[in-house]
């Protein structure tokens, strides 16, 4: 009877997260839009569905943590061109932390170093959902942004500047990985995709080890370069 009541509620959490998820799905034009910016060679898409374009590399040498103020120039549209929101327009740049915005911006800024300027290219249930935002931005949106990473004001984590391709920068340990995850999942995008998402989502329950959750970060980084170039690859 336990295992009965257990499994029950099991599915009935599944398919709470399936509504949820379908609630706050992005609508059919956003969808295309954001299928067509994912066969871009200098386009990235990430497991939960960001997509995002480095317009300037950044020499800085630290990421930001969840919790860290960051001094931000930042422009959002719609998928038209539609502007909404700007600090450029303003004349200055604006401070928050990672986990004080929207979701794509959260997993988008902690992977940036200062000077870094990127395009988002953000699916709805990243963004504002259903509801949306205002009269400026109807539900189920996707959203364009535009975010140069400025200064980190706070805690930092150390930025990998190993590089899968020329294996420049990387020590012994990082050689080995990607020697194996080549050797495992060669260009194949689809499976460096899934390999990025599995270990994703084992850094997320909580529990894990300083050391052990760097190395995590450090293989979903190396992963996130091999798919880029494999991205590359792909359209020449």
């Amino acid at each position: 009877m336990v295992l009965l009541a257990a499994s029950l509620f099991r599915h009935l959490l599944a398919l709470l997260s399936l509504i949820l998820l379908g609630v706050a799905a992005t609508d059919e034009a956003g969808t295309a839009y954001l299928e067509e910016k994912s066969k871009l060679a200098d386009v990235v898409t990430l497991p939960s569905g960001l997509r995002y374009k480095v317009l300037e590399k950044g020499k800085g040498a630290f990421h930001p943590k969840a919790s860290t103020p960051c001094l931000c120039h930042y422009a959002g549209t719609l998928i038209d061109g539609t502007e909404f929101d700007s600090s450029y327009s303003r004349g200055e740049p604006t401070t928050f932390a990672p986990n004080q915005v929207i979701k794509g911006w959260t997993e988008a800024m902690q992977l940036m170093v200062e000077g870094d300027k990127w395009e988002l290219y953000i699916p709805s249930d990243l963004a504002y959902g259903a509801s949306g935002s205002g009269a400026k931005i109807p539900g189920h949106s996707a959203l364009v942004f535009i975010i140069e990473m400025i200064e980190i004001q706070g805690e930092k984590v150390i930025a990998l500047k190993c590089n899968p391709n020329t294996l420049e920068e990387c020590d012994d340990k990082m050689k080995a990985y990607i020697d194996k995850a080549k050797t495992k999942f060669g260009g194949d995008g689809d499976e460096l995709e899934e390999e990025i998402g599995r270990l994703m989502k084992m850094t997320k329950g909580g529990g894990m080890k300083d050391e052990l959750k760097a190395w995590f970060d450090t293989r979903i980084f190396l992963l996130q370069q091999m798919l880029l170039n494999s991205n590359v690859k792909g359209e020449l």
